[in-house]
Parts: structure tokens; sequence; C-alpha cells
């Protein structure tokens, strides 16, 4: 198993979490709206603190800077004391991959959307290969005609012993595979370090497959 120290982790991965959590915490109409500063007494999303955080990663992010290790794993344990943590995790890693596309080429983003279509899904799994790495720590590879992402990391399992911030890296890595390849469908967790394996690895299903 790879050194728990030698890994750190992209800062937008936790920015990602924190925004979704602001964003799942934050007034949906006016009404609320005019209760803020009793919003902000329940509601960690709408914190200083989280707020000060958010500050802090996003400037880490445009520096394009990892993050010291185990910041990823104290975040996704907070988040799932919460009762919505599933919703948080699922939009915490959508937001996540969003952010890893943004960091490719403009002329990469641009083929991916234009080419061809056996043109772009080549050139796109490429940069999903690249964003996979780079961001999430993830290796990407083809099984067939399933994508297959492996990652490294142990913070999900580390901060959620069930697994459930696994949740995170499967909706980031369909929402990138989404954005670049054209997918369509969800990710089956094939292999979990929380129900004992050796490591956590995703397999792409097609839509209505099992998940």
């Amino acid at each position: 198993m790879t050194d728990r120290a030698a890994i750190r982790d992209h800062s937008i991965l936790p920015l990602a979490v924190l925004e979704a959590m602001r964003h799942l915490d934050s007034p949906r109409d006016e009404a609320a709206a005019e209760y803020v500063d009793e919003l902000l007494k329940k509601r960690l999303g709408l914190s200083r603190t989280v707020a000060a955080q958010i500050a802090r990663y996003e400037l880490t992010v445009r520096r394009d800077e990892a993050v010291d290790p185990g910041e990823l794993e104290q975040i996704l344990r907070l988040v799932s004391r919460r009762p919505d943590a599933s919703l948080v995790f699922a939009d915490g890693g959508r937001r996540a991959a969003r952010r890893a596309v943004d960091r490719l080429s403009a002329s990469t983003r641009w083929a991916t959307a234009h080419l061809p279509r056996f043109v772009r899904r080549a050139i796109g799994f490429r940069a999903a290969r690249r964003c996979a790495g780079d961001v999430f720590g993830a290796r990407l590879a083809r099984k067939g005609p399933a994508a297959v992402l492996t990652v490294s990391s142990a913070a999900a399992v580390r901060a959620t012993p069930d697994g459930a911030a696994c949740a995170f890296y499967a909706a980031a890595f369909a929402e990138l595979l989404r954005q670049l390849v054209d997918f369509d469908g969800g990710m089956l967790h094939a292999s979990c370090r929380a129900r004992g394996d050796a490591r956590c690895e995703w397999h792409s299903t097609p839509a209505g497959g099992s998940r």
C-alpha cells in the first residue's frame, strides 16, 4: 500500500467538497434568506470557518498546488456526519471533475466538444487520464468497453470506514467521463478497501446498468 505520508491531494478536492456543502446549506428562496443570520448559526456550510477555508483553497487551486496529507480526509469525515452526506459527496465529486477539466488547455476542451466523435473520444480519453492522475491521484485504463479507475489514496475509507465517502470519487469519475468522452452511465465500485479489497476501483457501466 502507498505510504500515507507520501500522498498529497490536489487542493481541488477539498475545495469542491466545501463548495458543495455551502451550496446545499444556502437558502433557496428570499423568505429563507431573510433569516440568514439564524442560518449561519445552524448550517456549517455558511459559517465563517468554511468561508475562510474555501478562500484558502481557491488560492491554492489557482497556484495548482496540493494540500497537506490528511486535510481531505478530515473534510470528508466532517461531511459524513451530516444527514445529507451523500448529496454533498455527489455534488462535490461533480464539482471537482469540472474543475479538473477546466485545467486542460482550451484547445483540448474544444477538440473534445467539436471534432468528429471517434477523434474527440480518443483525445477525451487521454485528457480524462491526465485529469484523473493529476487531480484525483487515480489511474485510468481501459478494460474491454469499460473505463477502469483505480485510486491510490485511502482518504475516503479512512474518513468513512464504511466507504460512504467513496461516493465522492464515483460522482467525480462519472462526471469526468461525461465531460470528455460523451459517457452516459454510472460507476460500479468493483473493489473497495472498506470491503477488505486491496484498492478502490471503479468500472464505468452503461446507462441502465448495475452501479
